[in-house]
């Protein structure tokens, strides 16, 4: 995985961010210089050489430890077995041109091409050059390469082979056939989106979860998840722009059109982002005028409310295992904040803590460290509105409690 990383600035809790495009490459068989031995390149070495190698980029680590993680994954991952099975085959056979492709349907029927000499569960290592990929998101990996192969986000093989410390087994993740069969009498299938995979990833359940214990890596796991949700929506939207009608922004283009003849330069390809999708200028102008649209009805809003997340929550802090700290499960922390932002608008709105609410709206936002805020507008009715200082008093306190009647809050 390639990317541009920009923590935050200062020295509060660790924040994976990213800057730009995100990239997943897989290099050939053998590198090009003999001393720069990486990734899955390090599998076809003797164990001892392989970690050697490994600790030359990692000095803090600890060499037992990276010793018993690459016999490991010498014994259980398809993807290092299938690596060292292609280096063999090439050494028996040096001058046929051979080539290893992860193959992106199980159930492809390998007799319609040439048949593989050696396969595994996830692989098939192709002899000669009639052994074309049978589709165009299957990775091919060569002997030896001056540049690395891109793999495709919509591959099944791509966390797998990104994260082989969190699969260690080579689980596939997901692809674009994966479906769900809900149990009922009809054994409907219906077709599980990305996000709806990750979101099942990421869920918290009984027992040991290699994933949710993986510290940092696992910021980084759900950076790069959403990464490839957002780029295959965004991806989707290009495919699909006749779909959408774009035609119907004639005027925009015409505008664009004549200010680039002004200036004397070549018009782009246009790309039309609707306003159902998310931090769109489309979806940020139309809830602007929702919201303009609701003061113009229910007059002005009378109260400012800001709802911030304490990491130091007894509900983080009892989720955690072990060394764990709340940085290290963003998705509990905001799990935790939108169940808590949730009920306080149950307060406000039905159990009308300041009165009769008209209407609210609200928009969360992330801190520079990834803990979410809440900013809250309310309309009250005119009897609940707010006229006096006594009716100031009722909600906003800016004295320290009595520490006879209120001990523990003073």
């Amino acid at each position: 995985m390639g990317a541009q990383i920009k923590p935050p600035r200062g020295t509060g809790s660790y924040c994976y961010r990213l800057h730009g495009q995100v990239f997943h490459r897989v290099s050939p068989l053998y590198a090009s210089d003999q001393h720069k031995e990486s990734y899955g390149q390090l599998y076809i070495f003797d164990s001892s050489e392989a970690t050697e190698k490994r600790l030359s980029n990692n000095q803090n680590c600890l060499q037992h430890v990276f010793e018993k993680l690459g016999f490991m994954l010498r014994e259980i991952n398809p993807f290092a077995q299938s690596y060292l099975q292609m280096h063999r085959l090439v050494q028996e056979h040096p001058t046929t041109s051979v080539k290893m492709v992860f193959l992106e349907d199980k159930n492809l029927d390998m007799r319609r091409y040439i048949a593989p000499t050696v396969c595994t569960e996830v692989a098939a290592i192709f002899v000669g050059d009639n052994g074309e990929p049978p589709a165009n998101r299957d990775i091919c990996v060569y002997p030896v390469g001056d540049t690395c192969q891109s793999i495709s986000p919509l591959n099944q093989c791509c966390d797998p082979m990104t994260y082989p410390l969190l699969f260690p087994r080579g689980e596939c993740s997901w692809n674009t056939g994966m479906e769900h069969v809900e149990e009922r009498r009809t054994a409907k299938r219906t077709r599980v989106t990305q996000l709806q995979y990750y979101a099942y990833r990421l869920s918290q359940r009984n027992g040991f979860s290699i994933l949710h214990n993986s510290g940092k890596l696992f910021q980084q796991y759900i950076v790069d998840a959403y990464v490839k949700t957002e780029g295959s929506r965004l991806h989707f939207l290009r495919q699909n722009q006749k779909d959408l009608r774009i035609e119907l922004y004639r005027g925009l283009l015409d505008a664009l059109e004549c200010r680039a003849h002004n200036e004397n330069i070549r018009t782009g390809k246009l790309i039309i982002l609707p306003s159902s999708f998310q931090g769109s200028p489309r979806h940020m102008q139309q809830n602007y005028h929702d919201a303009m649209a609701m003061v113009r009805k229910f007059g002005k809003p009378d109260l400012l409310l800001t709802f911030t997340c304490n990491p130091s929550w007894s509900e983080i802090l009892n989720s955690m295992e072990g060394v764990q700290r709340p940085e290290d499960q963003p998705d509990i922390i905001v799990r935790v904040f939108n169940m808590k932002l949730k009920e306080l608008l149950e307060d406000i709105c039905k159990h009308g803590i300041f009165g009769t609410v008209l209407a609210y709206i609200y928009v969360i936002e992330f801190q520079k460290r990834g803990l979410p805020h809440a900013h809250i507008l309310l309309t009250l009715d005119s009897e609940s509105k707010i006229r006096t200082k006594d009716d100031i008093d009722k909600f906003v306190s800016a004295e320290l409690p009595d520490p006879c009647t209120d001990l523990r809050l003073f």
